[in-house]
């Protein structure tokens, strides 16, 4: 998924990242110490983030959308869940494949639901290759 950059904080001796995707906006932690963000750059990215518990997660029927949304100190996060195997592999866009662990999962998520969870902006790690 294509991330541009849009702000830039030290947080402790992370980086706080904020930027745009085609999805949406995103705020998350750095994880890259080859390679330091630019304001302004683009770069590929993987996300990484799990939920450890399935009552933290919605599930809606198509028809949905994918996307990204800042709201106080997390990200809003809605995916179509493309594929199970033993993680939820979920589409947010041509480009954005996430992988998805629910930690005390039930089960009842399935291929073509779209899912809805929101994650704090420490709990993500932003991986740019």
């Amino acid at each position: 998924m294509l991330l541009t950059v849009t702000e830039i904080k030290k947080q402790n001796q992370d980086w706080l990242v904020s930027g745009n995707t085609g999805t949406g906006q995103i705020k998350g932690i750095w994880k890259a110490d080859s390679l330091s963000p630019v304001i302004g750059e683009a770069y590929q990215i993987e996300l990484d983030f799990s939920i450890t518990e399935r009552n933290a997660v919605t599930v809606r029927k198509a028809p949905a959308k994918a996307a990204m949304k800042i709201k106080e100190n997390q990200v809003i996060f809605t995916a179509l869940c493309e594929s199970i195997q033993d993680i939820y592999f979920l589409r947010f866009s041509f480009d954005g494949l996430e992988m998805l662990e629910i930690q005390h999962d039930d089960f009842t998520i399935q291929e073509g639901d779209f899912l809805t969870f929101a994650k704090y902006f420490t709990e993500i790690g932003i991986y740019p290759y």
